[in-house]
């Protein structure tokens, strides 16, 4: 456990805690085990945060087991029936398997529907799908935030990751975002582009930063518990 991870103990239960530069406590419980987290401003003694804890037992609780209790979806199929995310929206996919139509995805009412000549076919044009759909949502928000901050757009890219939700390289002046985002709220999206153009000014999880994330987006810390519902992080 890093320097600024600790443990305590509430009612037999181990809670995992997590000290930053934030100014309030956030609790979280990760599937599949019911893991507890806290993020807590360093300024919060272990005594206040054992209180905290008291304060939310009984959501707690229920939090704890709704996460002992998810399955962790598998690999998907891509198969009709299958739930899939768009801009934060639950769809039901429906795969149309046409011979003599061209292969594309399309959304009709409350269905994801992919046109492909193979049921194979189906994840890649999905995936194509998704990537299309986020290269259009990022452009307007980075030149917003860049203007915003006062820096020069970045070359950017999207890739899929499985720890980060995005990440920045200063000196290079680029960002890569995840390929997930697009199955989020346009909320959190703004969220993570105004995280990584951010970092363009200061490349660390700095007072600074986190004063800067304050300033310019003061319901940051909202949006972020909303996009880590499951264990993703950003950096």
């Amino acid at each position: 456990m890093s320097n600024n991870k600790t443990m305590i103990v509430v009612n037999g239960i181990n809670i995992e805690v997590e000290r930053k530069m934030i100014k309030h406590i956030h609790l979280s419980v990760y599937p599949p085990d019911g893991r507890i987290h806290i993020s807590a401003p360093a300024s919060v003694g272990d005594d206040q945060l054992r209180l905290f804890v008291l304060s939310k037992w009984v959501w707690l609780m229920e939090k704890q087991e709704e996460a002992t209790q998810h399955n962790i979806q598998p690999k998907r199929e891509y198969v009709s029936g299958e739930a899939h995310y768009y801009k934060g929206q639950l769809f039901r996919l429906r795969v149309d398997i046409c011979q003599n139509e061209q292969q594309r995805v399309l959304i009709e009412g409350d269905y994801l529907v992919v046109k492909c000549k193979r049921r194979e076919n189906a994840e890649t044009l999905l995936t194509e799908w998704y990537r299309i759909r986020l290269k259009e949502i990022i452009p307007p928000l980075l030149s917003r935030w860049c203007k915003r901050i006062g820096t020069e757009i970045p070359f950017y890219e999207i890739l899929q990751m499985n720890k980060r939700w995005g990440s920045c390289n200063p000196k290079a002046k680029h960002i890569v975002f995840n390929l997930e985002l697009a199955k989020k709220p346009i909320e959190c999206i703004e969220y993570i582009v105004a995280h990584e153009v951010i970092h363009l000014l200061e490349r660390t999880h700095t007072d600074r930063f986190f004063r800067l994330l304050d300033i310019y987006l003061p319901k940051w810390e909202k949006l972020k518990d909303e996009l880590n519902e499951y264990p993703v992080s950003i950096e």
